[in-house]
């Protein structure tokens, strides 16, 4: 049975002098779900999901004029990290904060191999990255869902995803393939409105490349940005070096060690961010 925590703020990092942004952490297992309440300021500055999670899922909800209060879904069978941002995490009448939030997340049983999909509700998804020479099987069916394999006529083979009607939350199938020698997980976060947005600070998703990146990093079109920073998945902000090659800027990487990041720059009127993977 699934557990719901109610987690109170752990630890708040500012990222920029003034820049109205902050990173909390929190540890989850997978499965769980996690609350965080008391977002927002009704009316004036709500909180909005500008964001969503990679792996799990994230709504807001509560009973007030704009929902205040976070539900984090962390994925079965998954061990990592997730992300998600909340523009007006922290806010009053003339405030409002943008809050990274960093999953860390634990599993007795994880499954390496792991496809995630943003999934509408009411709809269905295909996703054809199976063969037929291996012999894929479901061994654990969508919960809130039906899964089906897809045998093609050109011995390719897919998964087929559709939510139960109505249904919002995260969806997980388990497929074995070769015999049960591999495993993969699919995991399918079902949103009834995929929009997102927010009123006091626009967040953009930066165009970098390459992605995943190994010395080196490139932003296109980023505007004046005064300073550019990563996160890893541990909250820990580190400041990059910046150099100007035309229209695109070039981020030092050099010296970063490989994981899995958020690279962020503050505007005077927008948050740009985008995760990143630095390879050796």
């Amino acid at each position: 049975m699934k557990r719901f925590i109610l987690v109170a703020m752990t630890w708040v990092l500012p990222l920029l002098a003034g820049a109205q942004t902050f990173t909390e952490t929190r540890d989850i297992i997978c499965g769980d779900t996690s609350l965080v309440g008391s977002l927002g300021y009704p009316t004036w500055n709500p909180a909005q999901i500008v964001d969503l999670p990679t792996y799990g899922h994230a709504m807001l909800l509560g009973d007030f004029i704009e929902p205040n209060l976070l539900q984090y879904v962390a994925p079965p069978h998954f061990e990592g990290a997730d992300t998600l941002v909340i523009a007006c995490a922290h806010a009053t009448q003339i405030t409002c904060d943008t809050g990274i939030y960093v999953y860390h997340i634990s599993c007795p049983d994880p499954i390496s191999t792991v496809f995630a999909n943003l999934t509408p509700c009411n709809d269905s998804v295909y996703i054809n990255n199976l063969s037929g020479w291996w012999a894929p099987q479901i061994v654990v069916q969508a919960q809130h869902g039906h899964a089906e394999i897809i045998l093609e006529p050109t011995d390719g083979a897919g998964l087929a995803y559709r939510p139960d009607s109505g249904f919002e939350g995260l969806d997980a199938v388990v497929v074995s393939l070769m015999g049960g020698t591999q495993t993969y997980l699919y995991l399918f976060q079902v949103y009834c409105d995929l929009t997102t947005g927010s009123r006091e600070l626009t967040v953009e998703q930066l165009d970098v490349f390459p992605n995943p990146a190994t010395s080196e990093l490139f932003v296109k079109d980023a505007g004046f940005v005064k300073a550019w920073n990563l996160i890893d998945m541990s909250g820990i902000t580190s400041p990059l070096d910046v150099q100007t090659t035309g229209h695109l800027l070039r981020l030092n990487l050099s010296d970063v060690p490989p994981g899995v990041y958020v690279l962020y720059g503050l505007t005077s009127d927008a948050l740009l961010i985008k995760k990143i993977v630095v390879k050796r």
